[in-house]
């Protein structure tokens, strides 16, 4: 018997809601942080406020097993960006939260932040990010002065739509299982902030499918009805902010595309997995599984084919920069077993640290085919001859095939040897089969 989509959306609901209990230990955990923040600020004699914001704010966070709140210091415009680099490390020297074991790290960025991780409590941390207090959006000198007024914004819709907090907490499970949810370069999807307007634009999450679905190539939305029509949108935006499939005119900034970072990859894959849910409802599309290990498996037994998982480890800074750099170098890595495998299937993991793994179902390639110059190249096709004993013309080129039999373990080998600048460069600590 189907389940109706309305029971699944009712059950989804209970067990992506943070238990009350949770919510009011984080709040005042997060009330701690901020008090200690001010008196360091006050005692400093130094000229900001302190604002929780994010998904904490604006009660749109989701039951995770770690919360990552955000907190700003909201700096006067008059500091510089020079002194406000400062005043951050004055507030970081020595800090610590009564009653708490603390880890501080600063994180480099556009504007440079702080993790506060509590070592007494596991899977609790704060992101410090310092603002500059603005009045108007216009004067934003980074992307992150404009956070105070999505707070604001985002409250004031969901005072005005009772059910609009729900919604967005279905939206946000769903993509967050459907690894959609994220702006960062290595997984280019929807931000926070991002699925908060559209689901607020449709008003449900199940519109907010519907909709997606129907885009072909790309939609602009204003849903602060900042344009007077889509034309003018485009004459006013930078080619850069055109670019993404979902053009969403940031209610706050009439100059931002609030879903600039979505990648056209993964607003497909989202789409599909939309189809997939709306044709045939069920709670295993808001089930978060980091890579589906057994479908992996059944396929490379079906094709008789390799299933292999390489681990990438960098010495980047973990988050963005680490993500992104080792996927990246992923796709140097998947470019090359090609040359040998046919890649069925591959899919890259982030681990949110400083290592990765990319997953593979190949099949071996039954030969290699080099493919030299074009034949009207005399000097140059001599040379391909000298180095490839077999040899023969097609399509106006030499070429060259010959049989393979390498193992996934012996390509890894070649590879690392032929790439070892390249791996040092990219800032690669290993490569490793598991």
């Amino acid at each position: 018997m189907t389940i109706s989509i309305n029971k699944i959306l009712e059950e989804e609901l209970k067990s992506v809601k943070v238990h009350p209990e949770e919510l009011d230990y984080l709040k005042n955990l997060s009330q701690l942080v901020v008090e200690k923040l001010k008196t360091k600020i006050d005692k400093k004699g130094i000229s900001a406020e302190v604002f929780v914001g994010g998904s904490l704010a604006k009660n749109t966070l989701i039951k995770k097993s770690s919360y990552d709140v955000d907190l700003f210091v909201r700096f006067a415009k008059k500091y510089s960006e020079e002194e406000i680099k400062i005043f951050m490390r004055k507030i970081f020297f020595w800090f610590w939260v009564p009653g708490q074991r603390v880890k501080v790290r600063r994180v480099h960025g556009s504007r440079d932040y702080y993790k506060i991780t509590l070592r007494s409590r596991r899977g609790f941390s704060f992101e410090v990010v310092p603002v500059v207090k603005i009045n108007d959006p216009k004067e934003a000198r980074n992307i992150t002065d404009l956070s105070y007024f999505h707070v604001t914004y985002i409250s004031k819709q969901a005072e005005k739509n009772k059910k609009l907090i729900n919604e967005i907490l279905l939206a946000k499970s769903f993509c967050h299982a459907q690894k959609c949810y994220g702006a960062e370069s290595y997984i280019r999807g929807f931000s926070g902030y991002a699925i908060e307007l559209l689901v607020s634009h449709y008003k449900t999450f199940k519109k907010f499918l519907i909709e997606m679905i129907k885009v072909e190539n790309q939609i602009i939305l204003d849903p602060g009805k900042l344009y007077k029509n889509k034309k003018d949108i485009e004459s006013s935006l930078s080619e850069s902010k055109l670019k993404s499939p979902i053009v969403l005119i940031d209610p706050t900034f009439k100059e931002r595309n609030a879903a600039n970072a979505l990648s056209l990859e993964t607003f497909r894959k989202f789409q599909k997995k939309s189809k997939e849910f709306l044709r045939e409802p069920s709670d295993k599309f808001f089930e978060q599984v980091r890579v589906d290990i057994p479908y992996f498996r059944r396929t490379a037994q079906d094709i008789k084919g390799i299933f292999a998982i390489f681990r990438l480890r960098t010495k980047k800074q973990a988050g963005d920069v680490a993500g992104s750099k080792m996927l990246k170098f992923s796709k140097l890595l998947t470019r090359e077993i090609g040359k040998y495998f046919d890649v069925i299937e591959q899919e890259y993991d982030y681990w949110g640290a400083k290592k990765s793994d990319v997953y593979y179902v190949l099949k071996r390639k039954v030969e290699i085919v080099h493919v030299g110059p074009s034949i009207h190249h005399k000097n140059a096709v001599k040379a391909f001859k000298e180095k490839h004993r077999i040899w023969y013309e097609e399509e106006g080129k030499v070429k060259s095939a010959m049989p393979t039999d390498l193992s996934v373990k012996e390509f890894l080998k070649q590879f690392n040897k032929k790439h070892k600048k390249t791996i040092k460069e990219m800032d690669i600590k290993k490569v490793k089969i598991i």
